[in-house]
């Protein structure tokens, strides 16, 4: 209930992140999500909802919040993080991977990364996404974006990836997205390693 939206948001992050503990909570982080007129504070609502309803399967009074969000919230940032909190808590996968495939061709590069993000969250389920991700990735000017996108490539699972993220190495100067590649590498190449031993 702070006047301030920023706090709003670093608290809504701080109680999704102790999950189920957090069930008491879960009234005012709907109403957060709903009405706050802080976009920031609404996005991290969202997502505060999706780790409490992962690590909370029972509870269902979290999906139809955030079914409305990915619909009717005025912000393309929160209607992705609400999609990928969907996911968390496996809510049709299917049709949440569909709905933020189509924001990775979005013409914000913030909403365009966080797309992709969630895309990565989800995993190998997500891996049909991964070239689309790969175009994400050449488009990025930002090296802290540049991370997540490459992040989630090796969450997502697809060695075809590998030859957009070598290149992607070699034109990197920042060092924080430099480490992010070279883990995506690392997790790319790791079953290829050990599908081809005899």
């Amino acid at each position: 209930d702070d006047r301030d939206g920023e706090v709003r948001s670093i608290a809504a992050t701080a109680t999704g992140n102790l999950g189920a503990a957090a069930l008491p909570a879960v009234p005012q982080l709907v109403k957060q999500l709903q009405s706050d007129p802080v976009k920031e504070s609404r996005e991290t609502a969202a997502r505060a909802l999706g780790r409490i309803g992962k690590a909370a399967p029972d509870e269902q009074g979290l999906v139809s919040p955030l079914t409305g969000a990915t619909r009717e919230d005025a912000d393309p940032v929160t209607r992705v993080v609400a999609h990928g909190a969907l996911a968390m808590i496996g809510v049709e996968m299917a049709g949440q991977i569909v709905a933020l495939r189509k924001y990775l061709h979005h013409d914000d590069a913030l909403v365009r990364m966080k797309a992709s993000h969630a895309l990565g969250m989800i995993g190998m389920p997500a891996k049909g996404a991964a070239p689309e991700i790969v175009d994400v990735l050449k488009r990025e000017t930002d090296p802290h974006r540049r991370g997540y996108v490459a992040r989630a490539l090796g969450n997502t699972g697809d060695p075809a990836s590998l030859p957009a993220l070598l290149a992607a190495l070699e034109k990197e100067t920042d060092s924080g997205a430099k480490g992010e590649i070279h883990g995506a590498i690392n997790r790319l190449k790791a079953p290829a390693a050990t599908t081809t031993k005899p």
